[in-house]
């Protein structure tokens, strides 16, 4: 190998001339032995300007070329050749590789041949040959693609400059891409284009082409590289909008401007611009902005408006009839945090949520994955201040949107205390205290108008299905449990009250101390004690201030064991050592309180679930329905863990409860169901979750249910998800057995399809249907999605086009046809 160091990038190739032209062997005119390459001294060439270098990558101080192997041939006439391969190292990061160089004397020229790479930083410069005039400090790279994460460039001349400080790269007739591979299947080319690397792309007569056949053209386009920012757009069709196209262009905002570029830096406030076309609905327009130094972007989402004046507002998804909807369709959302440095050993923050909307279809029609998990939205302010002991709440609940039945908080002071020691003690403490202005607020009058025409119907008559869907559950089990009063029955009115306004003052104080004893690491026993004031003042309805008290105890004991079975190993079951460890526990929670009238109301309430209540009063947050109970649970919870990845990783854990009454404070049981929560993963392929409970004693709680969902790959083309949910006889939930089934299939290297199923067997509906088909076009995936929803009453059916170009130029298309 030959190897030169030479102390000027712009005498680099003249003085090879010379100490390359006598060659290892060989002799010197005079007849003299010449000595090792590496010891020629090089003789100075004439200065070459620098400064005005602008094309290609900045050249170092200090160059170094190492001939790897190859020859070396040539004279001080006709030039230099270097057989190669070629190695040049800067010491600014540049590095030059080819299979071959010619030195060009006459032309002060140095061309590298075959298989050239030019790297510098995060750039990449690619290509069969390139030439550099070192007299002029130039690059030709015209035979050059460049790379810089995540695009490539190519084009006919492409030139470096530095504009304000910063490098960009202007490319006349240039092309750019993503795909790197040898042929891209596709480039946007354009008679000029401008990167600003890690910023944005430009592009004057814009020209995208699919493989070698342009198919698009704009006269100018502005890219970030950022995916969030630049042009999106979803087309697609619905039953309930027709053909539909949604657009939305994101922009930067704020920051400070930088005195020597003009340029904003540090921009925060993340901007996104929407137009939507409905066919069947109309126009519909809005604006995001999103502070993107909040980590939970998701919850923490800004400000948002959007506007639709609708076309056919009376157009439902379900097919239930409405009443009138005004056209003039909106929502106006705030979901801010705003963090304040009030003292060093706390947390502040001051939280904002608020939506406020146009009627109560607004989700369902234009939201429906939001309306299917929270169709009326709370609107909430809060203050708060968290230390590692505490937490202080100054929060407010608010009424927005008076066609929803609302309860309200203006406002609520409330300190949590966390579990610790009290005074140093083994004694811990754990206590929760809150004073709130609370209430109810119903829906507005055409809601009242709905109930009355309801309860006005005779008993045992079948109730106007029509009047009952427009009310939320909670008032259609309140009219269904006074139809249900013997005639004449003093609840009735008591409860009526309840779907119209009511309201209380509430301070609630609960304080709990617990002592934990251990003995050796197989047994745990917590016995704990506690008590809580409840003053009810300022009561809106029939009953008046009041008072509870509550006494509240019991014990947790735990045996845990352990047995390690050694080193057993079933790779097929992923297990790699098993360890097996139970724990057989018992808790016992006894309650005294005082029974309120049933002239209260109950806003914080207990709902219906099919899941055990907590035994633990500090985590009942049912305040107002706090009743007596004496209750014992029992159980074990056993887990098998083995090794993975050189750590610990449960491969099944499974806990088998059921609690005795003494003190039933929901009814008459003597026993509840016997509960299983079962978690198995044995491999990353495979995992189930099972919930089941059955009545085994007694009757139990009277109804059983089976919860289950099995996640499974039996080929590396085939993975689905198979959920299943079973519940008969529950007192008030409806039976139901539905099957949920999610597939996904790799036809080829290029092709998948991908399905989504629910199905109701109790009734026998199909409630879902949903087929996707994805092409993989390398750097784009092309996709088209149907749906069908069977909502009983009509027939809902969708459809949604997806071209995604992966990272670049960004236009990217989210697959999901319930949120389109």
């Amino acid at each position: 190998m030959s190897s030169f160091r030479i102390p000027a990038a712009a005498r680099l190739f003249p003085l090879l001339s010379l100490t390359l032209s006598a060659q290892e062997g060989q002799l010197l005119p005079d007849g003299s032995v010449p000595p090792p390459v590496d010891l020629i001294q090089p003789v100075p060439a004439p200065e070459i300007p620098l400064g005005a270098m602008t094309e290609g990558p900045s050249l170092p101080d200090n160059l170094k070329i190492d001939n790897l192997g190859g020859t070396i041939e040539g004279n001080l006439e006709d030039g230099i050749r270097l057989g190669g391969p070629v190695h040049v190292t800067g010491d600014n990061g540049l590095e030059i590789f080819s299979d071959r160089a010619n030195v060009d004397l006459k032309e002060k020229s140095v061309t590298f041949v075959g298989n050239v790479s030019v790297y510098e930083d995060n750039i990449l410069q690619r290509g069969d040959a390139a030439v550099y005039y070192y007299e002029s400090g130039r690059l030709d790279a015209s035979g050059l693609r460049v790379s810089m994460d995540p695009i490539l460039l190519e084009s006919g001349k492409f030139t470096g400059e530095s504009v304000n400080g910063k490098q960009i790269f202007i490319g006349e007739h240039a092309g750019i891409t993503t795909h790197d591979v040898q042929n891209p299947n596709f480039w946007v080319r354009s008679d000029k284009t401008t990167v600003y690397p890690g910023d944005k792309v430009t592009f004057k007569n814009l020209k995208l082409y699919a493989g070698e056949t342009p198919v698009f053209w704009l006269p100018y386009f502005s890219q970030p590289l950022d995916a969030e920012l630049g042009y999106h757009f979803v087309p697609g069709a619905r039953s309930n909008w027709g053909p539909y196209l949604l657009n939305s262009y994101g922009i930067m905002l704020g920051g400070e401007p930088n005195p020597l570029t003009g340029e904003n830096e540090n921009a925060w406030l993340l901007s996104k611009w929407n137009f939507d076309i409905r066919t069947t609905r109309g126009a519909g327009v809005g604006l995001d902005l999103i502070d993107i130094r909040e980590e939970n972007r998701e919850e923490i989402s800004g400000l948002s408006f959007y506007y639709l004046h609708d076309l056919d507002p009376e157009d439902s998804r379900t097919g239930i009839p409405r009443f009138s909807t005004d056209p003039n369709r909106y929502e106006v959302q705030l979901k801010d945090r705003q963090e304040l440095d009030f003292e060093p050993n706390a947390d502040w923050r001051f939280d904002t949520n608020l939506t406020l909307l146009s009627d109560q279809y607004y989700l369902e029609d234009f939201q429906p994955d939001i309306f299917r998990s929270n169709p009326a939205p709370d609107n909430t302010i809060g203050l708060f201040r968290r230390d590692e002991t505490s937490l202080l709440s100054i929060f407010g609940r608010i009424r927005v949107n008076d066609f929803y039945r609302e309860d309200t908080q203006s406002p609520e002071i409330a300190l949590d205390q966390v579990r610790r020691p009290l005074f140093g003690s083994p004694l811990l403490h754990e206590g929760q205290t809150s004073f709130s202005v609370r209430g109810v607020q119903a829906a507005d009058l055409t809601r009242r108008n709905i109930i009355d025409p309801l309860l006005a119907q005779p008993a045992g008559t079948p109730l106007n299905p029509d009047l009952l869907s427009q009310l939320n559950g909670y008032e259609r089990s309140l009219v269904q449990l006074i139809r249900s009063l013997p005639p004449g029955d003093p609840r009735a009115e008591s409860i009526r009250s309840q779907l119209l306004d009511t309201g209380f003052n509430r301070f609630h104080t609960n304080h709990s101390f617990s002592a934990p004893i251990t003995y050796s690491d197989w047994f745990t026993l917590t016995p704990h004690v506690g008590g809580a004031y409840t003053h009810y003042s300022s009561v809106q309805g029939p009953a008046e201030s009041d008072a509870r008290f509550m006494l509240h105890g019991g014990a947790e004991a735990a045996v845990k064991l352990s047995k390690d079975y050694g080193n057993y190993e079933n790779p097929g079951l992923g297990l790699n050592g098993i360890l097996h460890v139970m724990q057989a526990y018992v808790n016992w929670s006894v309650v005294a309180a005082d029974e309120l009238s049933s002239d209260y109301p109950k806003i914080d309430r207990l709902t219906f679930t099919t899941r055990p209540r907590s035994l633990d009063p500090s985590r009942f947050t049912a305040i107002d329905e706090f009743d007596s109970w004496n209750i014992v649970r029992f159980g074990a919870r056993n887990h098998l863990i083995t090794r993975r990845d050189d750590q610990s990783h449960e491969w099944l854990f499974v806990d088998t409860y059921m609690d005795s009454y003494v003190d039933d404070p929901e009814g008459n049981r003597s026993f509840s169901n016997l509960y299983n929560d079962i978690r198995w993963q044995p491999l990353p392929w495979l995992g189930l979750d099972l919930e089941t409970q059955v009545p085994v004693i007694d009757g139990g709680s009277g109804f059983s249910e089976l919860s289950s969902r099995v996640r499974f790959m039996p080929h590396e083309n085939l993975e689905f998800a198979l959920g299943y949910r079973h519940l008969s006889n529950h007192p008030v939930l409806l039976d139901s057995d539905r099957i949920e089934l999610d597939t996904y299939l790799r036809l080829s290297e290029n092709w998948g399809v991908g399905t989504n199923h629910v199905m109701e067997m109790d009734d026998g509906i199909l409630e879902l249907q949903q087929y996707v088909l994805q092409r993989d076009l390398g750097n784009w995936v092309a996709g088209v999605g149907i749906s069908h929803r069977d909502n009983r009453y009509e027939d809902e059916f969708g459809i949604v086009f997806s071209l995604t170009l992966k990272d670049f130029p960004s236009a990217s298309l989210p697959f999901s046809l319930e949120t389109q």
